[in-house]
């Protein structure tokens, strides 16, 4: 088992060069066919994309869509990473006012600006849809501050990749792994927009929420930042409108009035309400969010995952 997991990295690692390479000589447009044509090869050749889309886009949406129209999502969902995948490539070597022109409209930076205001930092709630590398880079890009905590991969070589284009891009990279506590009340206190993905599925650590009216492991470090440094949260994200053409969005923060007296009860409230800012976001364009991450996989005690999750 070790070794075909160690051919399938060799063949993904070559992979990986051989389309950096023609990213930086073809025309942006080649480039991006390019990416469309890998992300439809790669999701008819390993069905474990397609099986765990479905399964997540059934529990999302239930019988509130068809199967055709679920197959659709998941299908145009991974077309949109593979889009991603190429426009991060771009911003690792194009120079950086190219990188500002990939966002032709932006929305709610005062948002952002108005919470900083504040003095306690921002929560900048990213998520994987539309470009979420763009959204990070965005911002410091344009004079806004940002420490993005990012998880390093399995295979170092994707990370030695992922973070000093990031650190190009003018984001403090703050490693996940390094448990990052030091860096991250450094962030919030030296007035920084933060960015945390915390969209996936938090494993055993997580508290057991509402999302799509299924429970989901959830982060809790985001509520527990908040009501530490009463930081602003807000979702932030970089929405696609065509292959390197997106829009920035930076919403209201989320209303944390009315929330319960205790800790626990407290921080899963607000947990409740990021899910739901998600899952607000999502419906509006379900096909550029990233389905094939088992979201539900962690289950309460007591309760097991339903294949394929």
């Amino acid at each position: 088992m070790k070794a075909v997991y160690y051919l399938r990295n060799l063949a993904v690692r070559a992979l990986t060069l051989i389309v950096l390479a023609l990213v930086r000589v073809l025309p942006e447009e080649a480039s991006y066919r390019m990416g469309e044509g890998l992300a439809r090869f790669a999701y008819r050749v390993w069905p474990r994309f397609k099986r765990v889309s479905l399964a997540n886009l059934d529990i999302f949406f239930g019988a509130s869509k068809t199967g055709t129209e679920k197959e659709r999502i998941a299908a145009d969902a991974f077309v949109n990473l593979g889009y991603t995948v190429i426009e991060f490539m771009r911003m690792g070597f194009i120079p950086k006012e190219k990188v500002v022109a990939m966002v032709i409209e932006a929305r709610g930076v005062e948002n952002v600006r108005n919470g900083m205001a504040q003095g306690k930092g921002v929560i900048g709630l990213g998520m994987h849809y539309g470009n979420w590398e763009l959204s990070g880079a965005y911002m410091p890009l344009t004079g806004i501050p940002l420490s993005a905590v990012g998880k390093e991969q399995t295979d170092d070589f994707f990370t030695n990749i992922a973070f000093p284009y990031r650190e190009r891009l003018g984001v403090t990279n703050i490693f996940r792994a390094d448990k990052a506590s030091s860096a991250v009340i450094r962030a919030l206190r030296t007035n920084q927009v933060l960015g945390l993905l915390a969209d996936q599925n938090a494993g055993g650590s997580g508290v057991f929420v509402d999302f799509a009216g299924k429970a989901a492991s959830t982060f809790k470090g985001p509520a527990l930042l908040q009501m530490k440094f009463g930081s602003p949260m807000m979702v932030i994200r970089c929405e696609r409108i065509s292959p390197g053409r997106l829009r920035f969005v930076a919403e209201p923060p989320l209303d944390l009035n009315d929330l319960p007296l205790t800790e626990d009860a407290r921080a899963a409230e607000i947990a409740r309400r990021m899910n739901a800012a998600y899952e607000r976001v999502i419906r509006q364009d379900p096909a550029q969010w990233l389905w094939v991450h088992k979201r539900w996989k962690t289950r309460p005690p007591g309760e097991t995952a339903a294949a394929p999750l």
